[in-house]
């Protein structure tokens, strides 16, 4: 069989991956539902390491076994092209857009060739119908190079936005020692790379991105916490070890004016859940959604860098299901995240007092109902609102308000608001001050 040096096929990890590649690739297409029989588990493994290895090498085929020579020059001519080795700038040493690019690759490859060979070479079993058949004459008439190439262009675009769906999944992590992984949720991550939408909001949000968000850690004085510097007082559980050689009248003296040297101890304190209330009524509509969705991603970011709990909820004339991100974020939930804002669409009427009033009930609700919350609402909606029973809320809730408007104004959810910002031109600028709120 066709492989790459140095890999023990026999090995779980190395079986789970061919296993792994060749379920997704029969999920992708009906196409890969007759799959030829030498593209086995050993094969989609052997595709895998090609991409997931610096510098791959194939081992040469055993004479006589028409298998294992097929699979030699199908992955010979993929190692071949130069898109291959443009593919592979993605997805060395990167297992999650790895497994993308290979299970994709299979199933485009088992398509092209048998749009090559319509009706033959598709299963088959054993022996001389095992579909190598369809390889060799491929090669023959020099098609194989074609139908090599057709697979590779399915696969450059889909694993070059893989990788940027991957890379902002480990935005999430920045700045501990954990990173997100996506391989549990593939074809989630398939699915994404192939959306429009998704591939507009990652545009969008990499100006964000780009221009940095700062992270908010909330520090309380403690007897007892981590070291941040040093200070003058009384506090003995807290007293720097070279005060205690001082000769007794000197430390007493100091003991009574305040002013030993002390360690200066703070404990970080934990910030309640961070909600953004993102209107999608009719008027939010073009660039205003695309906008407004960016800075809910750019939030979510931010919530995750300060261990928060992330609700997102999309309203109109009616409040509509969250999305729950907890502390602790998963590859999964990053995956759930971007498919769920961009299946959004902008349609309906407006009711603010209602979007704000169900927040602040989700916030009573929480664990953290305890802890300071904040609330993002990012509207252009102009329509009034019931500012007693709102003002109530907030406090029961103990959440700030922070109040973008978007080309319009409002001056009752002014009056109300903690910060008030209006979006005017819908720039980098604006989206940064919107994302850095409470700072």
């Amino acid at each position: 069989m066709a492989s790459v040096q140095g890999i023990d096929y026999n090995t779980p990890p190395v079986k789970y991956r061919g296993e792994r590649v060749l379920a997704l690739a029969r999920k992708l297409s009906s196409a890969v539902a007759d799959l030829p029989d030498y593209m086995d588990e050993r094969f989609a493994a052997t595709v895998y390491y090609m991409l997931y290895l610096p510098y791959p090498l194939l081992e040469e085929p055993r004479k006589g076994d028409r298998r294992s020579l097929a699979q030699y020059m199908l992955l010979s001519a993929i190692q071949a092209s130069p898109r291959f080795y443009r593919i592979r700038k993605h997805t060395i040493a990167d297992a999650t857009t790895s497994l993308v690019a290979s299970a994709v690759l299979v199933e485009a490859l088992a398509r092209s060739l048998s749009q090559s060979r319509p009706g033959e070479g598709q299963g088959g079993g054993a022996g001389e119908n095992d579909g190598s058949d369809v390889v060799e004459e491929l090669v023959a008439s020099e098609e194989l190079e074609h139908s090599v190439e057709r697979a590779l262009e399915a696969v450059s675009e889909v694993v070059q936005h893989a990788k940027e769906i991957a890379n902002f999944a480990l935005s999430f992590s920045a700045g501990n020692a954990s990173a997100l992984s996506l391989e549990d949720s593939i074809q989630e991550v398939i699915a994404l790379a192939r959306n429009t939408d998704v591939r507009m909001l990652l545009e969008a949000l990499k100006t964000i991105e780009e221009g940095g968000s700062r992270i908010r850690i909330r520090r309380v004085r403690t007897p007892r916490g981590e070291l941040d510097g040093y200070e003058k007082g009384d506090d003995i559980e807290r007293i720097v070890a070279s005060e205690l050689v001082l000769p007794e009248i000197l430390f007493m003296a100091k003991l009574a004016e305040k002013s030993l040297l002390l360690y200066r101890k703070v404990l970080g304190e934990d910030y309640g859940p961070f909600y953004v209330l993102l209107d999608k009524s009719g008027s939010m509509m073009g660039m205003k959604m695309i906008w407004a969705k960016a800075v809910a991603l750019a939030l979510a970011q931010r919530a995750a860098r300060e261990r928060r709990e992330f609700y997102l909820r999309f309203f109109d004339s009616t409040p509509y299901p969250p999305l729950h991100i907890p502390k602790r974020i998963h590859g999964r939930d990053v995956a759930k995240l971007l498919e769920y804002v961009a299946r959004i669409r902008a349609n309906g009427g407006t009711d603010i007092t209602k979007a704000i009033l169900t927040a602040t009930d989700d916030i009573l609700s929480s664990r953290s109902r305890r802890k300071p919350s904040d609330i993002v609402l990012i509207t252009d909606g102009e329509d009034r609102i019931a500012l007693d029973a709102i003002r109530r809320s907030l406090q029961q809730a103990r959440a700030r308000l922070y109040t973008v408007m978007i080309y319009g104004n409002n001056p009752d959810l002014r009056k109300i608001s903690e910060a008030y910002m209006v979006a005017t031109r819908l720039t980098r600028e604006e989206a940064l001050r919107v994302v850095n709120v409470g700072d």
